[in-house]
């Protein structure tokens, strides 16, 4: 596996953790649920995190192949997952719920929802993360502390 798809799929995982960690406290500390419906089902959110984690990934490669600086990448691992989140969730709870008017009505109702808006929030900020150590690491060798020799391997 290359080291591209390797940072990519480890700022995935790392992403999908502190999602639910985020959504754990926010949920306790708002007193909400993530899905404050009990007609989605148990089901609904994590397969939301599932996918947006997928698209993530593949996003995670381009932006440590495209070059670009730390703005737009931001912004777009932030967009592309809300995005996904809104649009994974209106499917499944339309699904769900056989009512075709909730692909419309899921996405307007949680589009400003503390746990999707921090979903994007950290996806954002993975995107960062991973463009840093790639870039780290692409300048060649390991971290060093400050007491290390820097002409040591």
């Amino acid at each position: 596996m290359s080291r591209t798809r390797l940072f990519a799929v480890l700022g995935a995982v790392l992403w999908a953790a502190l999602v639910v960690a985020v959504f754990g406290f926010l949920s306790l500390l708002l007193d909400v649920e993530v899905i404050a419906d009990a007609a989605a089902g148990p089901l609904l959110a994590p397969a939301m995190i599932l996918a947006a984690g997928v698209v993530l990934a593949l996003l995670l490669i381009r932006v440590q192949t495209a070059g670009q600086g730390p703005g737009p990448n931001f912004v777009g691992a932030s967009a592309a997952t809300w995005i996904v989140l809104l649009l994974v969730g209106g499917v499944g709870y339309t699904l769900v719920t056989a009512d075709p008017a909730q692909l419309l009505f899921f996405p307007l109702r949680y589009c400003l929802s503390p746990f999707i808006v921090a979903a994007a929030l950290l996806a954002g900020a993975v995107a960062l993360g991973v463009l840093w150590a790639s870039a780290r690491e692409k300048s060649g060798g390991r971290p060093r502390w400050p007491w290390e020799d820097r002409d040591a391997p």
